[in-house]
């Protein structure tokens, strides 16, 4: 073999390694936003007013401004402000007593600052207007967009 040719495959090497490291980052950090918004979803009975606020604003952050919102089965399809989006989960928050999500089946794929995840969301909780929320588990379908590095959900569907 000759030197250009082990450069040669050396450089291709250290790309494919490269693009590899790159993309496993990326989708880690997704996965860490996933599980943020787990922890910040989560509510114990009990919670006070202040923290379930705090909650309410920094789960906000993790939404582009204009977040597009699709819910085939309720009919709904719009796009929310960060402020919008953090006053409506106040206002579900403070209505729960106990909240619990779980994401599941992450399939993430990353196209530069773009990201498509689909999976599943497991939720369930206790709210004074339902007597239990049962358990459900329903399929998804988010982007998310990296500005000022940081991965932003900009459109979540649930079909």
């Amino acid at each position: 073999m000759t030197v250009r040719r082990a450069v040669v495959y050396a450089v291709l090497i250290a790309a494919a390694a490269s693009l590899w490291l790159f993309t496993h980052s990326e989708r880690a950090q997704i996965k860490r936003v996933f599980a943020d918004v787990e922890r910040l979803a989560a509510k114990e009975q009990g919670e006070p007013v202040m923290e379930c606020a705090g909650k309410a604003q920094a789960l906000a952050r993790h939404f582009r401004d204009g977040c597009e919102v699709i819910d085939t089965g309720h009919g709904l399809q719009a796009s929310y402000s960060r402020d919008d989006i953090a006053g409506g989960l106040l206002a579900f928050r403070s209505a729960a007593s106990k909240i619990v999500v779980e994401f599941r089946d992450l399939d993430i794929s990353v196209d530069g600052s773009e990201a498509s995840v689909e999976g599943l969301i497991d939720y369930s909780g206790t709210e004074a207007t339902w007597p239990r929320h049962e358990p459900k588990a329903e399929k998804f379908i988010a982007r998310l967009e990296k500005t000022d590095g940081k991965w932003l959900f900009s459109r979540i569907k649930v079909p």
